[in-house]
């Protein structure tokens, strides 16, 4: 072979494909919509127009043009035919043409705004001449029938939906669905208020413990409703809650408003105690005795059961008195001398004497002072001083005995038998004794038994009454 041979070309490992085997692993109507798209040409109105206007001008034909631009002549002729008409209604003073589907679509989207809007404006008008005849102080204004007339005539002529015409009165849609079908059914006598009428439930009470209520609330007119409640759950040994004594009195004019205003203190310690005995408080208070002058109280308070643990009367406010005070509160409570309390006094002057600092040193109590003016430190035998007065002060006294006799009396009623609201409403004694536990548990079986023979009579009667 001679040199002059023709060389054949390098192999390379990796050949591009001709775009003659592309097109041939595609299918045929994909290359041919290939092929109108890349062919496919958009005119401007610009273009359009330079176009039409090269056609007659006559300098070129028709065809010529069209095979330049790419154009096929029945388009041209298309353009030209508009281009003409456009000019001859612009010369005739006619201004109007037709207009596309986007400005149509934009147009009827317009048109529903505005009439949503002047919907929602014609009901606000409404509304606020509605609001201007109404009071607006009562909040919860009870609709008459004739406003709820009013307001389906609202929702029927509105042209927004039910719902939207609903929130913007301010009407829940059960509450109107229920007068609209009262309405449908019944007519405008439908939309009237229905009688309330009170059906007998089996938890209500019979009319023997109704009549005992009131018997006990006027021979003990000195126990609250609260108090009256715990007194029939513990003597009479069946239950009933605190809210229906106060109703069933009310309805009979039992109930009177205190003469006096009470404070609330705080309502417990940082750190507060968690047993008896780890704390106890004391102080003076007075009182006046015609024709002897001024006595003085000194009282030893359990913090943890507000149980009183001694207490004494004197002509002064001596450390002596204090010492014979918290001698016989460690008499009462029985306490060994390894078991002491820490005891919380006022800055009186026979608080901080030296006598009473050595006595309490020597019985082993921690004495704690509180902050100078401020007695919420205190609050407890505070209170307790402030509820005895209440009482106590309603009368004169003529003889420390007399005044010491009644506030003996007070002493026990206030340890024994007064229900202290912050102690679950069990007394002082129960506390301080460690009967409390037993107490609540015991008036929870009472009243459980209650309402279970209640319920029983009640599916008794509804049996008798079948």
């Amino acid at each position: 072979m001679s040199n002059s041979a023709k060389k054949s070309p390098p192999s390379h490992s990796k050949t591009t494909p001709s775009p003659a085997a592309h097109h041939e692993r595609k299918p045929a109507l994909s290359i041919i919509k290939d092929i109108q798209r890349q062919s496919r040409r958009q005119y401007t109105a610009e273009e359009k127009i330079r176009i039409v206007l090269e056609g007659l001008q006559g300098e070129q034909s028709v065809a010529e043009i069209c095979r330049r631009e790419g154009l096929n002549t029945n388009i041209y002729y298309r353009w030209s035919k508009e281009f003409l008409e456009a000019g001859k209604k612009r010369l005739a003073g006619d201004t109007t043409r037709e207009a596309t589907a986007p400005e149509v679509q934009s147009m009827k989207s317009e048109n529903e705004a505005l009439k949503q809007l002047v919907a929602e404006l014609s009901l606000e008008n409404r509304l606020l001449k509605k609001n201007l005849r109404a009071d607006e102080t009562n909040r919860y204004h009870h609709m008459t029938q004739s406003e709820k007339m009013e307001i389906i005539t609202l929702v029927e002529q509105s042209t927004v939906s039910a719902k939207v015409t609903l929130r913007e009165l301010g009407i829940n849609r059960s509450t109107f669905y229920q007068w609209y079908k009262r309405y449908l059914m019944n007519g405008y006598d439908g939309l009237a208020d229905q009688p309330y009428r009170r059906t007998s439930g089996w938890n209500q009470l019979p009319p023997a413990q109704r009549n005992r209520i009131v018997e006990l609330a006027l021979e003990r007119p000195d126990l609250s409703c609260r108090e009256l409640a715990c007194y029939i759950v513990d003597y009479e040994h069946w239950f009933v809650s605190e809210s229906t004594i106060y109703r069933l009195l009310k309805s009979r004019g039992l109930i009177t408003t205190p003469a006096y205003r009470l404070l609330e203190a705080a309502d417990h310690f940082v750190n507060p105690t968690t047993a008896p005995n780890q704390l106890w408080q004391t102080d003076f208070t007075y009182f006046k005795v015609k024709q002897w002058g001024w006595y003085y109280l000194s009282t030893v308070l359990d913090d943890h059961s507000r149980y009183i643990l001694a207490w004494r009367l004197c002509p002064g406010m001596q450390a002596v008195d204090v010492e014979e005070t918290v001698q016989a509160a460690l008499k009462v409570s029985g306490l060994v001398p390894d078991q002491r309390p820490r005891m919380l006094t006022d800055n009186g002057s026979a608080y901080v004497s030296k006598y009473l600092k050595g006595y309490l040193k020597g019985e082993g109590i921690t004495h704690i002072r509180s902050a100078p003016f401020h007695p919420m430190t205190q609050g407890k035998i505070e209170r307790y001083h402030r509820s005895m007065k209440n009482v106590l002060l309603l009368e004169h006294y003529y003889s420390p005995g007399e005044l010491e006799s009644r506030i003996g009396e007070w002493v026990d009623y206030y340890n024994n038998h007064r229900y202290h609201e912050s102690l679950n409403n069990v007394t002082p004694a129960d506390v301080y004794w460690g009967r409390q536990q037993e107490m609540l548990a015991e008036r929870k079986k009472v009243k459980q038994l209650t309402l279970l023979q209640r319920r029983k009579n009640y599916i008794c009667q509804q049996a008798q009454s079948a």
